[in-house]
């Protein structure tokens, strides 16, 4: 029973690592309009970025949080990556909507659109980060509050998600800092996004 609370929360944060590619970049004035139009004008300028990331996935079963750290690259509009260093050596590369993973000497492929709560999720994911709001708002009830400065934003879907209940990302101006998501069973897992160690 454990593994399959763990092999849950792993999922849950492999989604939640691809949801913090939001990956540092270079300043970016900010454009008129309100918070939110500036806020997404600023992600959506950014064309590509490396970030590390420190994950920790906590779940009702689990005695202590599952620990994941490594590398994130994203390249606009669609291409993400996360390659875990720890404690497991893999690597998710999504690539429109083609996921496919490498773990353990093996590879998988597969179809975003044959996992539908997925496929929203990660949609949702790719509107944040190509400052896509109109698309973000179509799926998530979305808050944002704070400033430019910093800023916190929060997601609910729409539309019931058997994965996702809430997204809470904090950050300043373009960079995104922490990533909470927290699952409609109570599985949580934050992120801490710094500068790529390869930097």
């Amino acid at each position: 029973m454990t593994s399959g609370l763990a092999r849950r929360a792993g999922a849950l944060g492999a989604l939640g690592v691809l949801a913090a590619l939001s990956l540092a970049c270079l300043p970016v004035q900010a454009a008129p309009g309100g918070l939110f139009t500036q806020l997404m004008a600023l992600l959506g300028a950014r064309q590509q970025g490396t970030a590390s990331f420190l994950a920790r996935t906590y779940a009702a079963g689990l005695t202590r949080p599952l620990v994941s750290s490594g590398e994130l690259r994203y390249r606009a509009p669609d291409h993400l990556e996360q390659r875990t260093l720890k404690p497991t050596p893999s690597e998710l590369i999504l690539d429109g909507e083609r996921l496919t993973v490498h773990r353990d000497g093996h590879t998988r492929r597969l179809n975003l659109r044959d996992y539908p709560d997925i496929a929203v999720y990660v949609d949702a994911l790719r509107d944040t980060l190509g400052g896509q709001g109109a698309g973000l708002k179509r799926r998530f009830a979305v808050r944002l509050t704070g400033t430019l400065a910093q800023w916190q934003l929060i997601l609910r879907p729409r539309q019931g998600n058997s994965h996702v209940r809430r997204i809470r990302l904090t950050g300043a101006g373009a960079d995104i800092h922490t990533i909470e998501i927290l699952a409609p069973d109570g599985a949580r897992t934050v992120m801490r996004i710094g500068p790529s160690s390869a930097s």
